[in-house]
């Protein structure tokens, strides 16, 4: 009975088996996701533009899925955030800060109206924003299965605690996995 109590108490202790993080699926992950959103972008200049311009909609769907969805092999490795999503964050920071460097200028419709119109700094850092942007993707798409080469790594060396059975008494060891 001591021996069952006390097999069950060390199969309780020991640290759960856990599966290897496989890479191609990170990188499939990864590559996925930033072409699901690269897709909805080109998509929204492809659908029927309302007024000459892009169909807003599917292409704040594609922008805002293009912040996580780079990252999927990585969360599938357990990193939450990443390189790329700093990245990216910082991108459209900048992105934001750029569209707002417009001034006023003599609508062509209309020339007795001002129309605001985007200054050459402002369509640069737009520019310089848009090519960090597609880094970040591309960082996070290459990264991923280094993250799972890491996660891997990580779950290799484990240590825990279990409890064990003597003849004088029970007592705890250190075992550990490498």
């Amino acid at each position: 009975m001591r021996m069952l109590v006390a097999l069950s108490l060390l199969l309780a202790a020991s640290p759960p088996a856990s599966a290897d993080k496989s890479e191609r699926t990170a990188m499939i992950l990864s590559a996925s996701g930033a072409g699901l959103s690269s897709g909805l972008v080109i998509a929204s200049f492809l659908i029927e533009p309302q007024d000459g311009e892009v169909y807003l909609p599917t292409f704040y769907a594609g922008l805002g899925t293009s912040i996580i969805t780079p990252s999927l092999g990585q969360i599938y490795s357990e990193q939450w955030l990443t390189i790329g999503m700093g990245i990216r964050a910082a991108a459209a920071a900048i992105a934001l800060y750029g569209l707002s460097r417009d001034q006023d200028q003599p609508c062509l419709v209309n020339p007795q109206d001002n129309c605001p119109t985007l200054t050459g700094t402002g369509f640069s850092l737009i520019a310089l924003a848009a090519i960090a942007y597609i880094g970040g993707v591309a960082y996070d798409v290459r990264d991923s299965d280094d993250s799972a080469r890491r996660y891997n790594k990580r779950r290799g060396t484990t240590a825990a605690f279990a409890p064990t059975a003597m003849p004088g008494g029970g007592g705890f060891a250190l075992v550990g996995a490498f």
